[in-house]
């Protein structure tokens, strides 16, 4: 179904995107924390958990599906959305309902893995066209 260096590759571009994420959490940390936005920080912490625990939902749901023949994995991955979309709703009520914790921070750290993935594909792009371009002339 997949090249040799699949899993090689697939566990390497989750721990990159691990490392990244994490690398956002400590920054928008650290930042609403020296712009003495404290009271955002408990809000940010749930959202960008939840972000790390829907992305690791996500690498669990693709590697089951790439060993199921493509009819299961399909199913597989149509049950796997509905759960994983569950999950970020219970997390954005349980903002809402605890005291303490910002409903607004929680939803940027919610989409802390968006923004990794969008910036990883933008770094992706630019790189492969600079590269593409050296390689023309």
């Amino acid at each position: 179904m997949f090249k040799a260096g699949f899993a090689d590759n697939y566990v390497g571009q989750v721990q990159k995107t691990l490392l990244h994420l994490l690398a956002l959490g400590v920054f928008l940390t650290i930042s609403a924390f020296l712009s003495d936005k404290v009271f955002f920080i408990p809000g940010l912490l749930v959202g960008w958990t939840s972000s790390v625990l829907y992305f690791l939902l996500l690498c669990r749901r693709v590697k089951k599906s790439a060993e199921l023949p493509p009819d299961k994995a399909l199913a597989s991955m149509r049950a796997g959305w509905v759960l994983r979309f569950g999950f970020m709703i219970a997390m954005l009520v349980l903002s809402v309902k605890v005291p303490g914790i910002d409903f607004w921070a929680a939803v940027v750290g919610l989409f802390s893995l968006h923004i990794v993935l969008v910036l990883n594909a933008v770094y992706f792009v630019v790189f492969e066209l600079i590269s593409n371009l050296g390689n023309q002339n």
